[in-house]
């Protein structure tokens, strides 16, 4: 166990924290959130952030959006082949029981005469594909929301105050598209392209939506699409290391907002690499996950979502997206279901 300071690479040295953690499981004389933030804003002990905006009233306003009955998956495929953070393995897909092996013949098969069945497993990352990244993902100087020590994170207990699955109710609300690619005219936005607060009320303007609070908030750069046709492992990587996404400069306007969750097409939602001069590393991960509360949605699939939002001119829908209810868990896939 060693260190040389808050959440750096184990070297053979140690340095101990100059903090303290209280009964509470909250970090003392350590780590102070930046403005704006929503520490305490829900209570001491609140374990869902910005997804307490979505309320009973925004939830039957969201019902109301549905006029054709048309349903969308926001997810990807999950298979070996979808994009994944370098370093996390593929989805693995297997059965213990096949149709074949019942046609072979099994034990089971004697013990109930003419009856099959058949069982399959899947072994992947919980943020492997469509997926929340939940509130306990990202720590700094080894402080979580709300103050919660990143310490009382176990490999047998996983997250005890602030796991995934306090928000198995929420995410069921209005969803916003709005869809930067088409906006610009590109099938997808520039590599290492920021998206800004001022081109995120361009796009809104030109689709006749306004980003009110409670909304998820689901941003497009069609850059997703282009990963099918990579040819290799160092093609795969590379597309990672240059991203469009957020500017930091939007997590003021996030706040303002009051939005309940923001999910991109992407590997990271925020621009990748970070914006110069580098105040911190990945500030929309540091600001939405520590400061704010604030759930991000990463790998969402919103190419068949902006072609029906561009085909009935309707940019605003009921959007179901809970977590799984995994208690530990710091993030969930899912798959997300745009409503119209």
């Amino acid at each position: 166990m060693g260190r040389s300071g808050p959440g750096t690479y184990h070297p053979r040295s140690w340095v101990p924290p100059t903090y303290q953690v209280d009964d509470q499981g909250k970090v003392v004389g350590g780590y102070e959130p930046r403005e704006p933030n929503n520490w305490g804003r829900w209570g001491d002990h609140d374990a869902k952030g910005t997804a307490n905006h979505i309320g009973p009233d925004q939830i039957v306003a969201a019902a109301g959006l549905v006029r054709r009955g048309v349903t969308v998956s926001l997810a990807l495929p999950i298979d070996e082949l979808g994009p994944r953070w370098p370093g996390r393995p593929a989805p693995k897909h297997y059965f213990t029981m096949s149709g074949a092996d019942g046609i072979a013949g099994i034990p089971y098969s004697g013990a109930v005469p003419g009856v099959t069945y058949t069982d399959d497993y899947i072994d992947m990352p919980l943020q492997g594909s469509t997926q929340w990244d939940g509130l306990a993902h990202w720590a700094v100087e080894d402080t979580l929301y709300n103050g919660y020590w990143s310490g009382n994170i176990g490999g047998e207990t996983g997250s005890i105050d602030l796991d995934i699955a306090a928000m198995k109710e929420s995410f069921v609300g209005r969803g916003v598209l709005l869809d930067v690619a088409r906006h610009l005219g590109v099938e997808h936005v520039e590599p290492g392209a920021p998206i800004t607060a001022q081109l995120l009320d361009e796009v809104a303007r030109a689709e006749n939506v306004e980003v009110c609070k409670g909304d998820m908030l689901l941003v497009r750069t069609g850059y997703l699409k282009p990963w099918y046709d990579l040819p290799d492992e160092n093609a795969q990587r590379a597309f990672f290391a240059k991203v469009p996404g957020l500017s930091r400069d939007t997590i003021p306007w996030m706040a303002d907002k009051e939005i309940a969750a923001v999910a991109a097409d992407t590997v990271s939602v925020e621009v990748m690499p970070n914006e110069e001069p580098i105040d911190r590393p990945q500030p929309i991960h540091h600001a939405a996950l520590i400061d704010l509360g604030l759930t991000l949605g990463e790998f969402w699939w919103l190419d068949d979502l902006a072609t029906e939002c561009a085909a009935d001119g309707a940019y605003e829908f009921l959007l179901c997206a809970q977590p799984l209810n995994i208690p530990g868990a710091v993030g969930s896939m899912i798959n997300p279901i745009a409503i119209k």
